[in-house]
């Protein structure tokens, strides 16, 4: 079983899901309207400029491997940056005009993959500050397992992002160009 889902652990990822849903929620619905005045895109054509599948998946795999490796530290403003980042760019789609199904239509294929690995990653990040802080206080008892679990995470999210960045540097284009002209 993966560890982030056994009953003891899966606070860190329930955590993670909980910060990146509220501060979705905080920049779409709320405070994302105060960007929406300084894009720089024209249009709504603009707001998706296609990358290439490696920028895609070494800029995701990076947001991971921080989130990671962040100690929580790093791993908690990084997942509310994507996840702002999101929120953002949902508010740039109604600002031009664009509907809430365009929004997803664009997100959601790749975002199924994404979202997973960057919340699996921050749950590491969480999961690893908790291991320290008990190091430092004089547990030193039984965290070899922990630290190999956490490190088999990483397959799964390299997996994931990898999936992530196939589907939006090959498919995100083709339903873009059906979805938004």
């Amino acid at each position: 079983m993966l560890w982030f889902l056994k009953k003891n652990n899966r606070k860190y990822l329930l955590i993670s899901t909980a910060i990146f849903c509220a501060v979705w929620a905080l920049c779409y619905f709320g405070i994302g309207s105060l960007f929406s005045g300084s894009l720089e895109a024209g249009s709504m054509e603009d707001l998706y400029q296609g990358e290439s599948f490696f920028s895609l998946f070494f800029n995701n795999l990076l947001h991971c491997v921080i989130c990671a490796a962040g100690f929580g530290i790093l791993s908690v403003p990084m997942l509310m940056f994507d996840a702002g980042s999101i929120g953002v760019t949902g508010v740039a789609f109604k600002f031009f005009g664009g509907r809430f199904t365009q929004y997803l239509a664009l997100l959601l294929p790749h975002c199924i993959f994404e979202i997973p690995a960057l919340l699996i990653a921050c749950a590491c990040g969480l999961k690893l500050f908790t291991i320290l802080r008990a190091y430092i206080a004089g547990k030193k008892d039984g965290y070899k397992e922990d630290i190999t679990n956490i490190l088999k995470s990483g397959i799964i999210i390299f997996v994931l992002v990898l999936i992530a960045a196939l589907v939006e540097a090959f498919l995100t284009p083709v339903i873009a160009a059906k979805v938004v002209g």
